[in-house]
């Protein structure tokens, strides 16, 4: 039986306190640890974004979701920087490129930065994949500028009202987190919070928990987490039935807080949408599976260029 969401907060939070004060990366060694030669930084909107740009040919913008990195398309990047130009950034409040300085987080704000971002790159049209949160945002942006959209995949998509949020966004949502987030936020935490995210626990491994913890520790994240989970981004789903660019669904079935129910009602909204579920997979498809979903990628791509 799995233990009551209050009781495990209660829980986590007590961890969190213990282990608040022990020892954790400098700022210099998470940089150094989270960048490569394919890393590239730039001003977008007076922020220093984290991004990296490989491969040629038709470009695939990847964008993560809450809590998450650029990280999280790792696998994917190697198997599609062969046959295109593959970008993926992290997203203001996450990853290396750290908080919005003007604390914009909602979701007309991540339309204005993604587009600007776009304009920075020269890109004027491109394949858009999010995943949760990314997919939010894709999917929007898909709305407002469909002349820049040659293809539209959503990953287990933020779009209708939820019934419930993971416990770490529950948390993040109550009355002066922004101050308190960084006491509470543990490796601990992290590592309890990945269990309801990952379908195959075998993936959760020190190195999986370290890339989100750390990455959280960039200076400024764990304040901006309460900001940004608390943006509005399940209340316009009925612009859904709008979106008019050719459309994939991807969705691990065992996601606990995005049911494949949702993956159903996009595939109902948008017109001629392809949806491909998946058994024994949670939040993310691009880590669990990655050859498999970025196979059914590649064929969806295909089958749109014939």
């Amino acid at each position: 039986m799995k233990t009551p969401l209050s009781i495990r907060l209660i829980l986590g939070l007590a961890i969190a306190l213990l282990t608040a004060c022990g020892t954790q990366p400098e700022q210099s060694h998470i940089i150094e640890k989270y960048t490569d030669s394919a890393s590239r930084f730039i001003d977008i909107q007076g922020n220093r974004i984290h991004y990296k740009d490989e491969g040629s040919g038709e470009v695939l913008v990847l964008i993560h979701g809450t809590a998450s990195s650029l990280h999280t398309w790792d696998q994917w990047q190697q198997h599609l920087s062969k046959q295109f130009r593959v970008i993926r950034m992290d997203l203001p409040g996450f990853g290396l490129t750290g908080p919005d300085k003007l604390h914009r987080y909602e979701i007309a704000d991540d339309i204005a930065f993604l587009k600007a971002f776009l304009i920075a790159l020269n890109i004027n049209e491109a394949h858009l994949i999010g995943n949760s949160l990314g997919g939010r945002i894709a999917w929007q942006y898909a709305l407002e500028f469909p002349e820049e959209v040659k293809t539209l995949t959503l990953m287990n998509a933020l779009g209708y009202p939820q019934a419930s949020w993971p416990p770490a966004i529950q948390l993040a949502m109550l009355p002066g987190m922004e101050t308190l987030m960084p006491i509470f936020s543990s490796r601990f935490i992290f590592s309890q919070s990945l269990k309801d995210i990952y379908y195959d626990r075998g993936l959760i491994t020190d190195k999986t928990i370290d890339r989100y913890f750390e990455l959280s520790l960039v200076a400024g994240n764990t304040e901006a987490f309460p900001k940004r989970v608390k943006a509005k981004l399940d209340d316009q789903s009925a612009a859904i039935q709008h979106i008019r660019v050719p459309t994939l669904i991807l969705w691990g079935k065992e996601d606990q807080y995005f049911p494949v129910a949702n993956a159903e009602k996009f595939a109902a909204d948008i017109p001629d949408a392809q949806i491909k579920p998946y058994e024994h997979v949670g939040h993310l498809p691009m880590e669990e599976i990655p050859n498999q979903s970025s196979a059914d990628l590649l064929s969806f791509l295909q089958a749109q260029s014939d």
